[in-house]
């Protein structure tokens, strides 16, 4: 239907055609229509009608599908088959209506029946869509025949037709007409052709209308039978017009402004007058007729029903379309296409927005265009005036209808009068207007009322000078002509154009003028309002123009209006409030706004209560567009209104009120800068009602009142929670969370309860507010440690006695069982109780169940009264949830919303605190046994499997990452998402009820429903990753296979089966039988879209996914496709893996079923997972290939080759386990940081080494596992395992060393023991060789350092201690006995033994690494042998060992502290040096700690052997090597194989040996080193400059002085230019910065602010230079200063200072670890800048040796790659430290840290109270994190301490930062120096008892636990390295630092207890533990500090 019929005269135009060319009426006017569909009659049957309206719907919908398609032509599309439905084709047309002759037939004659009108219409409503132009040519050429005979048209009879609106006559013409000329305007090159058939019609219409407007064709009202026919034909014609002048006024677009005119003349000229009269008599001849036949009654039918829609049929409603098209026309003229889309004309004007002047774009419109229109609509309103009296005869919708002419005419006239003055009369215009707007009865009509009211705006616009009459017409109007609706609306609106045309004064005035009107009151009926408008309304001559109101009486002065009645009364002052409001809004100014609601409101109380009301209503819509200020001003009378309302029972005050708050409710939305201030003044005022009565003993009456006002309230604040939808807002404040909180208790104080008369009245209410509040307990509430229960004011609001009972009664009667807990409330947990339930109760009432288990966070709710009455709460809203559930009615409590609650309920039963957990658990039992169906769906049961496997995978975590936990675990499957404590008893325990409990709730509901319930078991298995190294074990779905294997108990058959012995009898085979079903059909598809080549190789059937009938064929294109993979893979392209699965799958498919060998296809399946070598594409490669040789078994020996030639491969690829990148470097081989622990990092390393081990280890698996298999088969593939086995332990001999290589080594050697002990083809002398190699194999890893581990992967370590215990059994299974033994096998049986021992060693470490501070419990990890049985073994073995490998006697010599075998080792190396120069350990050995007198010749060996690490090379400088030049260039040449950047590092202690360096080979290094790296030459000669003098002062030389100024100066002359301009400008800006200390030096006694001063201002002379940077930061360049971050720090004679600098850096690379992961993402975007820009805080000393600490963070360095090394998961800082000159240094500030001291002094008790203070209880997730991070920093720190000897460990020197790390400062005092020589600190480190009360206050703790492991390993970790972290403090002896004494670095290596075995050492570090927390030394000295220093602790 058209889019016009619903309004009849619009003047207004909108655009609909989706390429924006249509213009549509979209002013409705009102009153003339609002719906057309009326049912035609009565007593047709519904389901044809319905049936035939589906039709005709669904023609449309194809004809519009094949509309948009662009793939099809017209020929072979819908619409063609479409169009044969049609009757052009003359044989279909005379065949359906029975007419044809077989000659041309004229189509009008021959009737159209409902199928062709229905198909004909669906064709014209896919025309505007139509996309090629040939369906465009097509689709015109088939309607144009029905345009051109449309007003003759006939159609069958049927009661079908009776559906279409209005008519089908109308709406035939109506679409063919628009489906034309949309054709027209989309496609312009038929544009011609549509306007030639137009015209067409037309000229048709002209002459049939000519024809019956002639004498002879005059119809009489007789009414014979031929005229009634005639009057028919005349109908027809009539009727076909208006369908056709709605379309082309809707698009008149498709005509230019001249063919615009034309048509209107052509319309005009066939609307002539006598055709007109003959239209009126040919409706009245039928309207009279007395004819029965089905024709006249349809015609009368007709009759009926427009008029019945508003359009009676006449004349007039042909003037009315006429007047559409003229209107439509002259807006064209005005206003350009595009604006015009779904705009009112006369708005347009109005906003003045788009409007297109002719002189602008479109050229000058022609003058006499203009003018010929506005003659039109002059004669249609001459017309009108004429027929004025006639029309108020005539019925209200004939009256309608002339109204809707005159103002289509008005605007028509308007738009020729804003185009041209000249053409159209402003001042004729204004008369009609005045004229109008004088006659109530035309302004009664709300069309012709905005018309006029709007052209009266614009007309002032056009022509200022009516503006002055106009401002003073309107407000007469508004008062005295009685507008109604929204007629005042529009008044105003245009009152507020014309006004601000004037001045802002005018309006200002006008609304003082209107605002007298309400203030003039109301003495009675009779009495006149007047004296509001004075003389600025008066006519010109004084008097009031009172020709406007003829007939009506003035009262001579201003406005007059004779009251006669209340009710006239009332809407005359309600359209002044109206129309106030109306002129504010229009004119969009704050002032005028706030003026005019200060106006309104102050009119309160002055009138009568139905306009105060009415003031309130109209005000709030105002407030809507003023300020936050006036906003607040109505909220206060709102609630002083309010109060009195109630006060006064005043009901019409207290309605309007709620009716302002339900609008502001309704309208105002979150992004409202008013939300806010409206939410929190619903929720203050309710929470301030009751609170001042308190004074007053709380009297029934005041608590009633605020009852009262508390009501008024609740209404607006549930519809304002609810329209904003805040149950689904997560990011609330805390202030609001907490208003809401509060006013909910309000709420429950004043007695709003479910058990009360109060409470029930306003139930809907509060429901709507429960359903948008958050929990009456915040989710922090779990971290808070006081109960907010007890400290919240609002909960003890009308605490009297008498007040406490009722409540506690009343409480009582809600939970019967719990009354005697209730009486022993509080009275303020009693109210915190009654708003619980309320709200959670109302909640559950309302389909959400969960949320009552938050408030079991709260810790008062935890245990006592409260947790016993809060479990009864929860059981009421199980019991309110349930109920409405069980009644069935309601949807969203059916089972699929419960299943959604239960597995909200299912994570509750995994939360953290064990309290929530039981509520949890109580709630999932009464849902599963009063709901059971709920665990039946797919939402509850996959939560629930998926919640087992969260669980177990938190638990496993404690096994796969050592001391770190995860808090946070998330199924994006179930949809589920738990936060677990870091407790993992407390897991275990949660992991255990959950898995005992699923149990029984999964039974429960498989008795019930077994089938069904198995199904969704089937369906959760069907979709699985393998997520992790250990995402094979998943518990929910072994859990899922357990359950689907169970014997329902309602299942009577399978019930009784009698069991068998200990048979376990189950459904499994069952179960996994429907399983494999599913997953055949499951799978069988086409392949994915972006395997195209192989769906077009292998030719699939697209319907079954199976191979086509071609196996030749398919072979061939497989092999094929799949070399085309294996290419993309040798070639590192990305292959997504469900790609590569797809591919393979369909290869192994083929395999199955073949009879051939297909060498290629086993060649490509087996090449290209090993072409990836991930352990992905390893996974589905070894599960493909088991497939294959199970199901075709004749495929195994070639898949087996395959795989054994790809593993050789691997060899040579150098990959996987063979692969360079898996190194494990010495830790002093690489750079040394100077930064904070990354575990992110070390992550990284591991799961690096994981991914590259993974695919060997997989397939290890595979073939340990096949060869077991196939054992005693063919003796050809065990020859197979056998090449493999040497091939593969050849190649270990080129692996590295990596720790987590242990494992996938010597399970190589094991398989190869098992395949030696089973095979059956092998000779002895075969075998013994074997045996030989995998001996080999196994000592080749003690050949390299002794190795803990990598990470903290406990599984790992205990499947590597399982793995030699099994070996060690394997070996003695295995062994070779011959009558004669021969050389071999007595080497074979030394090297055994000698393995052996290894082995038991290495088992021993392990267990030491995995059980550090008790023995383990695996008798295999105990029974290892004796230390000294062992140690004197070996030294018979050593030179087994040295045969076997040099480096594996070197390494015995470092695993073992036997000296006897040190001995043995060292005579070897001396005697056979040359063999062993590959292994730089060596050198140590041979050399000592100064050159022995035993060594000579071995010396030039030197010149070869591989270089040591730099800090040993830099040791070789020493006196005690007597400068030996073979020992010196073999320094020098290690020195120089370093990187400098490992290199730089040791900078320090390069100086230092400049003292020895007599030869000057140090000198050389240095020199040519800091020819190419800048920033080493800068840190040398600072720290040159540092060592220069003994004193801090630079007065005493040290001896060293010479030597460093002469290297100082050859460094610098040997600069290049750009170096020496980069080195003095570094210098000279750093010189600058340091000097500012010394210029603080006169200030120091003077106040801080002044000194702060002071150095902003040396700050601000300090240029910026470029490339410049910190000493402390040489990794970035400043870039900027914050000049007022100087801050002086205390000093009793220095001036240290601390400044902020802006320091660009690059990102760190996370140590080199990328190249090691398994596969990038494929599209990855490279990073364009790899900076990042930091501020960073420096303290700049003067006068402090800051040697010592450089030293001291040196070392702390150290140790940080030590444990790196060994993936240790502890934590240090080594901020930086540079030492510059004597006694100057500038020192990093470490970020975001606060020292202990000052925690101190911020009045926390304890650093325990600290920590709860800022992480919240222990409870809480950020408190154990925040403990996790202090026990790993603490245990670190705690070792270094020890073995450093840092003293001086008060308050002040140890730091906290924001993630809870200790870190320690300051290290003025360590080795062999104490402060002032107190010897306080006897404690082995700082352990006090608030460090211990932060680790769980006890030693059982978890926590504590941690920390003796990661002290223990830590030092496990540094003793293999005592010797490299000596030679750091070896080589500073001599540099006078006070640290040292003599023996400081014996003191030092002592301290190692070197002498202890690992286990023993372990046992040292427990002790040193106990004794430091057990001490109280520290504590006296931290008492000592605060006397001394004032440092509190």
């Amino acid at each position: 239907m058209r889019q016009t019929e619903c309004s009849l005269f619009s003047w207004t135009f909108k655009l609909q055609n989706p390429r924006n060319n249509r213009i549509v009426g979209v002013q409705s006017w009102r009153g003339i229509t609002s719906d057309f569909r009326y049912p035609n009659s009565a007593n047709l049957p519904a389901f044809p009608s319905a049936s035939r309206h589906i039709r005709r719907k669904a023609l449309q919908k194809i004809a519009a599908l094949s509309a948009t398609s662009c793939s099809t032509t017209f020929d072979s599309s819908d619409l063609e088959r479409l169009s044969r439905g049609c009757s052009n084709n003359a044989s279909a047309k005379s065949k359906s209506n029975g007419y044809g002759k077989g000659g041309a037939v004229s189509m009008a004659a021959s009737p159209m029946n409902i199928r062709e009108f229905e198909v004909l219409l669906a064709l014209c409503k896919a025309a505007p869509l139509l996309q090629t132009a040939q369906s465009a040519e097509k689709l015109v050429g088939q309607l144009s025949p029905y345009i051109l005979e449309a007003h003759t048209q006939a159609f069958v009879p049927s009661p079908f037709f009776r559906d279409i609106e209005p008519s089908p006559i109308e709406s035939l013409s109506y679409h063919l007409t628009t489906a034309l000329l949309s054709l027209g305007i989309n496609h312009e090159f038929l544009r011609d052709i549509v306007s030639q058939r137009i015209w067409t019609y037309l000229e048709h219409c002209s002459t049939a209308a000519e024809a019956v407007s002639s004498p002879t064709g005059v119809i009489s009202e007789n009414g014979s039978s031929g005229e009634v026919e005639d009057a028919i034909h005349v109908a027809t014609i009539t009727i076909s017009l208006l369908g056709f002048l709605d379309a082309a006024a809707t698009y008149a677009n498709f005509w230019s402004a001249p063919d615009r005119l034309l048509l209107i003349e052509r319309v005009k000229t066939i609307f002539s007058e006598s055709f007109l009269v003959a239209v009126e008599t040919a409706f009245s001849t039928i309207r009279n007729s007395h004819f029965q036949n089905s024709h006249v009654k349809e015609w009368k039918r007709y009759f009926r029903h427009y008029a019945a829609i508003g359009r009676p049929l006449g004349a007039m409603l042909l003037q009315r379309s006429y007047m559409w098209l003229l209107v439509a026309g002259s807006s064209l003229l005005v206003a350009d296409i595009s604006v015009l889309r779904g705009s009112d004309i006369l708005d347009l004007l109005m906003s003045g927005t788009g409007i297109t002047r002719p002189s602008s774009s479109h050229g000058e419109v022609d003058f006499a265009t203009i003018e010929t229109m506005a003659d039109i609509a002059a004669d249609e309103m001459s017309l009108l005036e004429d027929g004025a009296d006639y029309l108020r005869l005539g019925s209200a919708w004939q009256q309608r209808l002339a109204f809707s002419v005159k103002a289509g005419a008005l605007t028509s006239y308007l738009n020729c009068a804003l185009l041209n003055e000249d053409a159209a009369d402003a001042d004729v215009l204004m008369t009609w207007l005045e004229d109008t707007l004088a006659d109530s009865v035309q302004m009664a009509d709300e069309v012709v009322a905005s018309v006029v009211l709007k052209s009266m705006a614009l007309i002032s616009k056009l022509s200022p000078g009516f503006a002055p009459n106009v401002s003073r017409l309107l407000p007469r109007f508004i008062v005295q002509g009685g507008p109604r609706g929204q007629t005042v609306c529009v008044a105003s609106t245009c009152l507020a154009y014309v006004l601000q045309i004037l001045s802002q004064d005018a309006v200002i005035t006008t609304l003082y003028t209107l605002g007298n009107v309400l203030s003039s009151g109301v003495a009675g009926a009779e009495r006149a309002l007047a004296g509001g408008i004075t003389g600025d309304l008066l006519g010109v001559d004084g008097s009031v123009n009172s020709a406007l109101y003829t007939g009506k009486h003035s009262t001579g002065s201003s406005i007059s209006l004779t009251i006669t009645g209340e009710e006239e009364t009332s809407v005359v002052y309600g359209n002044v409030v109206q129309a106030i409001c109306g002129i504010a809004k229009s004119c969009n100014d704050p002032k005028i706004t706030a003026l005019a609601q200060s106006m309104l409101l102050q009119k309160i109380d002055k009138v009568s209560r139905s306009i105060d009301a009415r003031i309130i209503i109209e005000a709030t819509e105002l407030a809507l567009s003023g300020g936050p200020l006036e906003f607040r001003s109505l909220l206060k009378l709102y609630a002083r209104i309010s109060e009195e309302g109630v006060v006064k029972n005043n009901e019409v005050l207290l309605a309007a009120v709620m009716k302002g708050r339900d609008y502001l409710s309704t309208t105002l939305r979150k992004e409202s800068p008013l939300y806010d201030i409206y939410f929190e003044h619903l929720l203050e005022t309710i929470i301030s009602k009751g609170d001042v009565h308190q004074a007053q003993n709380t009297r029934e009456a005041d608590v009633e009142i605020a009852a009262r006002e508390i009501s008024q309230l609740l209404q607006p604040l549930a519809l304002l929670m609810s329209s904003n939808d805040l149950a689904s807002e997560d990011d609330l404040s805390e202030e609001t969370l907490s208003l809401i909180r509060d006013a909910w208790f309000n709420i429950a104080v004043h007695g709003f309860a479910t058990n009360t008369e109060r409470g029930r009245k306003y139930l809907k209410e509060l429901r709507l507010m429960a359903i948008h509040s958050k929990p009456l307990v915040a989710e922090q509430r779990g971290e808070q440690v006081e109960s907010d229960i007890e400290l919240n004011t609002v909960l003890r609001r009308g605490m009297s006695s008498e007040h406490e009972l009722a409540q506690k009664k009343r409480l009582s009667l809600l939970l019967p069982s719990k009354s005697s807990h209730i009486h022993k409330l509080s009275y303020r947990k009693v109210i915190f109780l009654q708003a619980t339930y309320l709200v959670e109760t109302l909640r559950g009432d309302s389909g959400d169940c969960t949320k009552a288990l938050t408030y079991f966070l709260e810790p008062s709710m935890r245990t006592g009264e409260m947790s016993s009455t809060m479990e009864s709460i929860t059981e009421a809203v199980m019991d309110a949830y349930l109920r409405k559930t069980s009644t069935g009615t309601n949807l969203s409590f059916s089972a699929p919303y419960v299943a959604k609650q239960l597995a909200l309920i299912f994570s509750g039963c995994c939360f953290r605190i064990e309290r929530v957990q039981q509520a949890a658990m109580i709630c999932a039992d009464r849902i599963i046994h009063d709901v059971p169906s709920a665990l039946c769906q797919t939402s509850s049961l996959f939560a629930l499997l998926e919640l087992l496997s969260l669980m177990w995978s938190s638990c496993l975590e404690a096994e796969t990452d050592e001391y770190e936990w995860r808090s946070s675990f998330v199924s994006t499957r179930g949809k589920v998402a738990v936060q677990l404590s870091d407790d993992y008893s407390l897991r275990r325990r949660t992991l255990n009820n959950l898995y005992r409990k699923a149990k029984g709730w999964v039974t429960t509901v498989i008795d019930i429903a077994p089938l069904d319930v198995k199904g969704l078991l089937q369906t959760y298995l069907s979709e699985y990753d393998d997520d992790g190294a250990y995402g094979h074990v998943s518990l929910g779905r072994s859990f899922a296979t357990e359950m689907g294997a169970l014997i329902p108990s309602t299942d009577q058959r399978l019930g009784a089966i009698d069991r068998h012995g200990d048979c376990n009898i189950n459904t499994a085979s069952d179960f996994v039988a429907q399983y494999t079903t599913r997953q055949e059909y499951r799978y069988a598809e086409a392949l994915p879209d972006q395997d195209a080549e192989w769906l077009h190789f292998l030719q699939l059937d697209p319907r079954r996914g199976s191979i086509a009938s071609k196996p030749e064929k398919d072979y061939e294109d497989a092999n094929t496709v799949l070399a085309h993979l294996e290419a993309r893979t040798l070639k590192h392209k990305y292959i997504p893996i469900g790609e590569l699965r797809d591919i393979l799958r369909r290869a192994a498919a083929l395999l199955c079923r073949t009879k051939k060998d297909e060498c290629g296809i086993v060649h490509h399946l087996v090449g290209i997972p090993f072409g990836i070598f991930t352990k992905q594409s390893i996974k589905l490669g070894i599960s493909l290939w088991l497939g294959v040789i199970n199901e075709n078994p004749r495929m195994e020996p070639r898949i087996v080759m395959e795989v054994a030639q790809q593993w050789e491969a691997t060899i040579h690829r150098r990959v996987g386990l063979f692969s360079s990148k898996l190194m494990h470097p010495d830790p002093f081989y690489v750079k040394e940081e100077f930064a904070p622990s990354d575990k992110a990092a070390l992550t990284k390393r591991q799961q690096a080494a994981h991914n590259l081990l993974a695919p060997h280890s997989r397939l290890l698996q595979f073939l340990g596992s096949h060869f077991n298999a196939i054992r005693l088969g063919s003796p050809h593939t065990e020859k197979v395992f056998i090449r493999l086995l040497k091939a593969t332990l050849d190649g270990l001999k080129y692996s590295t060393g990596h720790p987590l290589a242990r494992e996938i080594r010597f399970q190589i050697v094991l398989f190869g023991l098992k395949v030696l002990r089973h095979s059956i083809g092998m000779d002895f002398g075969a075998r013994c060789l074997l045996k030989d190699r995998l001996l080999s194999a196994a000592l080749s890893w003690f050949s390299f350092p002794p190795q803990w581990s990598f990470g903290g992967n406990r599984l790992q370590l205990k499947a590597e201690t399982r793995l030699l215990a099994d070996l060690s059994i394997a070996l003695r299974n295995v062994q070779m006995v011959a009558d004669k033994p021969g050389p071999l096998l007595k080497t074979m049986q030394a090297k055994e033994k000698l393995l052996q021992i290894l082995i038991d060693s290495e088992i021993s470490r392990l267990a030491v690494w995995l059980y550090p501070i008790n023995n383990p419990q695996e008798i295999y990890l105990s029974n290892v042998a004796a230390k000294g049985t062992a140690e004197a073994a070996l030294v018979g073995l050593v030179r087994t060992a040295w045969t076997e490998s040099p480096s594996l006697a070197i390494q015995l010599a470092t695993r073992f502290s036997s000296a006897q075998l040190h001995k043995e080792v060292r005579w070897l190396l001396l005697n056979f040096p040359e063999k062993a120069i590959s292994e730089p350990e060596a050198v140590q050995l041979l050399l000592g700690d100064s050159l022995p007198s035993d060594v000579s010749f071995q010396l030039k060996y030197l010149l070869y052997w591989a270089p040591v690490n730099p800090i040993s090379a830099v040791t070789y400088f020493l006196p005690a090597y007597r400068n030996n030049p073979f020992i010196l260039q073999y320094a020098m040449r290690a020195l120089e194989s370093h990187s400098v950047d490992v290199t730089f590092f040791y900078v320090p202690q390069i100086v230092q040996t400049l003292r020895y360096d007599a030869l000057g080979y140090v000198e050389r290094y240095i020199v040519e080193t800091a020819q190419f790296s800048q920033l080493f030459a800068h840190q040398i000669i600072w720290n040159m400059k540092a060592n220069a003098y003994k004193d801090d002062e630079a007065l005493i030389p040290d001896d060293i002085k010479p030597t460093l100024d002469k290297v100082m100066g050859r460094m610098i002359a040997a600069f290049s230019p750009v170096d020496r301009t980069f080195y003095e400008r570094e210098f000279t800006f750093f010189d600058e910065v340091t000097s500012i200390s010394g210029k603080l030096k006169p200030y120091i006694k003077r106040p801080k602010p002044e000194k702060k001063q002071k150095i902003e201002e040396e700050l601000r002379k300090i240029k910026v230079e470029v490339g410049v940077y910190l000493p402390s930061n040489p990794d970035g360049v400043v870039i900027g200063i914050d000049r007022k971050s100087g801050k002086p720090l205390q000093s009793h004679a220095k001036a240290p200072y601390m400044a902020t600098f802006r320091i660009k850096k690059n990102k760190g690379d996370m140590e080199n670890t990328d190249e090691m992961l398994e596969e990038t993402n494929a599209n990855a975007a490279v990073p364009q800048d790899n900076s990042i820009e930091v501020w960073q805080s420096a303290i700049f000393k003067v006068g402090d040796d800051c040697r010592q600490d450089v030293l001291a963070l040196q070392m702390i360095s150290a140790f940080r790659g030590i444990f790196n090394n060994v993936g240790l998961d502890v934590y240090v800082f080594p901020y930086r430290v540079t030492a510059t000159a004597p006694g100057c240094g500038v020192i990093d500030v470490l970020p975001n840290s606060i020292s202990r001291d000052m925690v101190g002094r911020e009045a926390v008790n304890g650093l325990y109270d600290y920590f709860i203070s800022k992480y919240g209880n222990e409870d809480s997730l950020r408190f154990q994190e925040a403990r996790s991070n202090f026990v790993k920093s603490m245990a670190a720190y705690s070792v270094i301490s020890f073995l450093l000897q840092f003293k001086d460990r008060h308050n002040g020197n140890i730091m906290i930062d924001d993630a809870g790390h200790i870190l320690h400062i300051d290290f003025g005092f360590c080795f062999d120096i104490a402060p002032g020589g107190v010897k306080f600190e006897r404690a082995p480190f700082k352990l006090t008892s608030e460090m211990m009360a932060v680790m769980g206050k006890s030693t059982e703790h978890q926590a504590f636990k941690w920390f003796e492991e990661l002290c223990v390993k830590a030092f496990l970790a540094s003793r293999q390295y005592v010797e490299k972290l000596s030679q750091l403090v070896l080589l500073m002896m001599d540099s006078g630092l006070p640290c040292f004494k003599p023996e400081t670095v014996k003191h030092f290596k002592e301290r190692f207890v070197l002498e202890k075995n690992d286990r023993e050492a372990a046992e040292f570090m427990k002790f040193l533990i106990k004794k430091s927390y057990s001490s109280y030394s520290t504590g006296i000295y931290d008492q000592f500090q605060l006397l001394t220093n004032g440092i509190p602790y």
